[in-house]
């Protein structure tokens, strides 16, 4: 697995610390004299709990410090953990962790929540090269390294660094197990799966899908991710684990039949809507701990039914536009494993107890871990409520919440819980790239804006200006025959349209008009910038670009790419495309009604800028906006406030800052705790308010903890 890395957040998200998978042994010995400054770096000295603390100067200092400590004893495991404190945890971007055997380095990197102690667990998979080279060479060095973040001091505390095992493991699929092309979902959803179990408080490794030569001895669960394509040998191998060793499975996604029988399911048959299923119902009574809902997005299901007589059903998922018809189960749980519809979801609060209540219903021996997960998280909401109570909301406070299509049934129900819970906006889906969507017509918008209003609820129109990610493949199958698309640097077209071309132009434009004449009270753009350095350097792009400059450009794109001499003069250009794009898009709006509200979801500072071509301050200062929403997707509050702090000093005013909360995002997903702290992190800095990210189960969840503002 050398080479192999997940980029997967570690427990200390939440705040948590990992609890023992299996038996600890230290790496280093834990005191100042073993530790070696490296360049710019200071010596460490002892505190007074057996730990060693570290100075790390960023205030004025250099990009990294680190220490070298010779390695006592490094037998091979299945992770390293280190316990670790921070004073301020935004000074530090990230800590590596090295280790050098036989001339080679293996690197690893890991983020700090904050500052309490917590456990980042370094898994063999999270590093580059694999620590244990197969050439026999011992581990000799372990380097321990912190990256600059914010410029300010920090002290960081060591309190140790162990080897760990794992009794469970989740099983990556590799090329042959997999579809041609889809090894990197299938790397993606063993990364959800493990994320998923270190919220749920039972930290797994990662092997191979090689089940037939793989030792299972030493797992009692197993998670298949997404391994669509069990050769025979694999499904004995599996079937050896749940009937002599009394493993269980938990898989997902998958359609072999023969592993549904294993666990005691019927076999699973394909099925797919053209609208997307976006929750999963439970009945609470069925088993103990269930949440009552789990947000999960997809048009494409695998379900299982209940066969064996251990076996049981938990879920259903709700029909968007058809709440009372029939319904397929989610997901099916027997005394073998567990069976989920499609691939593991986000390790939102319901999934994790989803996942917890299912594997109690499988294994009482897990009964434990639910109930542990349960009074943490009622902890943590009641904190989360006292955090809230601490620091009320202002009577100005601006609320609002990014909604995918809102299913017409459920409209007036749902924006009236919104507005008992003080939320004033939403930022509805209606457009992507000159499209309306479905529920952005004549008559289902005329329906929208009515239920909104009766609400008391301000309806924007979110539009996705240059991005067809969204898209089905008819809306967009005139576009490349038409030279419309951006290309990238080797001349491959990007489902994005090109902001260098005028009917491209006109036709978003156009579309944002006719949104405003028909009522909505704000067009909230969103993708209105490149895709990094991706794009564009089509031939309507040079065109521009070279009539900006005066000259042809006789080697392109070489001559505009980063660090190529014309390079910051394609920067400028850039910007200024979407700057007078978004000054054109505006000010059509404005003319139809004044007083509509114009703003757009931004990436943070610097990356929008110096990435994407976004330079939103400008559009502030100019007037083109009425705000800009950041979105600030962090895991943890320092590291959100952080960034907040970057985006308001480059703001003409706080007022103007919309910061955005990723409650559900994909790389983020919040419980009531973590999103008050985030909030109260807004209003300490008294911005517009802020924007939850996004309507689903995990929001309708936390709603209650949050107090509604001051009439």
């Amino acid at each position: 697995m050398a080479g192999l890395r997940l980029l997967v957040p570690s427990l200390a998200v939440l705040g948590l610390i990992l609890p023992a998978a299996g038996a600890a042994r230290p790496v280093v010995d834990l005191h100042p004299d073993v530790f070696v400054a490296g360049e710019s770096s200071l010596p460490p000295h002892a505190v007074p709990d057996g730990g060693v603390m570290f100075s790390v100067p960023f205030s004025t200092g250099p990009d990294r410090v680190y220490w070298d400590a010779p390695v006592r004893s490094l037998p091979p495991a299945a992770a390293i953990e280190i316990e670790v404190t921070c004073d301020e945890p935004a000074a530090i971007r990230a800590l590596s962790l090295h280790i050098q055997a036989g001339g080679q380095w293996a690197s690893a990197q890991k983020t700090i929540a904050g500052p309490g102690r917590q456990t980042l667990l370094f898994r063999r998979s999270d590093f580059d090269e694999d620590p244990w080279p197969p050439n026999g060479h011992r581990p000799a060095t372990l380097r321990l390294s912190a990256w600059k973040g914010a410029n300010r001091d920090a002290r960081l505390g060591l309190f140790g660094i162990r080897t760990r095992t794992f009794s469970i493991a989740v099983v990556q699929g590799s090329d042959s197990g997999t579809a041609p092309g889809e090894a990197a979902l299938a790397e993606q959803c063993a990364g959800r799966a493990l994320e998923l179990l270190d919220r749920a408080g039972l930290p797994a490794g990662l092997v191979s899908d090689d089940l037939e030569t793989l030792d299972l001895r030493p797992f009692r669960l197993l998670v298949l991710p997404y391994n669509p394509r069990l050769s025979s040998g694999q499904i004995r191998a599996l079937e050896r684990f749940v009937k002599r060793r009394k493993g269980i499975l938990a898989v997902f996604y998958n359609a072999n039949a023969d592993l549904a029988h294993l666990l005691g399911f019927q076999a699973p048959a394909y099925v797919t809507a053209p609208a997307a299923w976006t929750t999963v119902a439970f009945d609470e009574q069925v088993v103990p701990g269930l949440p009552a809902a789990m947000a999960h997005r997809t048009q494409h299901l695998l379900p299982a039914r209940a066969k064996a007589k251990s076996a049981i059903e938990l879920g259903v998922w709700l029909e968007p536009d058809h709440p009372s018809g029939d319904r397929l189960p989610a997901s099916v749980v027997s005394s073998s494993g567990i069976w989920f519809s499609h691939v593991p979801p986000f390790a939102s609060p319901s999934a994790v107890q989803w996942f917890l209540a299912a594997l109690a219903r499988a294994n009482h021996a897990y009964a434990r871990d639910r109930d542990r997960h349960r009074a943490e998280l009622d902890q943590r909401n009641t904190q989360a409520a006292e955090i809230l109570r601490q620091q009320p909301a202002p009577s100005n406070e601006f609320r609002a919440v990014w909604a995918h299509p809102i299913p017409a049934h459920s409209r007036p129900e749902t924006f009236r819980r919104l507005a008992d819970h003080g939320i004033h906006a939403v930022f509805e889906h209606m457009a992507t790239g000159g499209h309306l969507l479905d529920g952005a017509r004549d008559k289902p918008l005329t329906q929208a804006l009515a239920a909104a209003r009766a609400a008391g609820i301000q309806l924007h129109a979110w539009c996705i200006a240059w991005s067809l990610h969204d898209l089905p493949a008819r809306r967009t199958a005139a576009f490349p025959t038409r030279r419309r698309l951006m290309q990238d640097s080797q001349g491959n077209e990007l489902p994005w349209l090109c902001p260098s071309r005028t009917e491209n132009r006109q036709l978003l434009v156009a579309l944002y008009a006719d949104l405003a004449r028909r009522g909505v009270a704000g067009i909230h753009l969103d993708y209105a910038r490149y895709p990094a350095r991706d794009g564009c350097y089509c031939p309507a792009t040079r065109a521009a670009f070279e009539d900006r400059i005066g000259r042809a450009v006789t080697s392109w794109p070489a001559e505009v790419l980063p660090g190529a001499p014309l390079a910051a003069e394609f920067d400028q250009f850039r910007h200024d495309e979407m700057t007078t794009f978004v000054a054109e898009a505006t000010a059509a709006v404005r003319a139809v009604d004044p007083a509509i509200r114009c703003s757009a979801a931004v990436f943070p500072l610097p990356e929008a800028i110096d990435h994407h071509g976004q330079n939103w301050p400008a559009w502030l200062r100019s007037g083109h906006l009425d705000f800009v929403a950041p979105m600030l997707y962090e895991p943890t509050a320092s590291r959100f406030a952080d960034r907040l702090e970057r985006c308001l000093a480059a703001a003409p005013a706080p007022g103007k800052i919309l910061p955005g909360i990723g409650l559900s995002a994909d790389t983020t997903q919040l419980d009531a705790l973590a999103a008050a702290e985030q909030i109260q992190a807004v209003r300490t800095r008294q911005t517009a308010g802020f924007a939850v990210f996004h309507l689903d189960a995990n929001l309708e969840r936390i709603l209650p903890t949050l107090p509604a503002p001051p009439p």
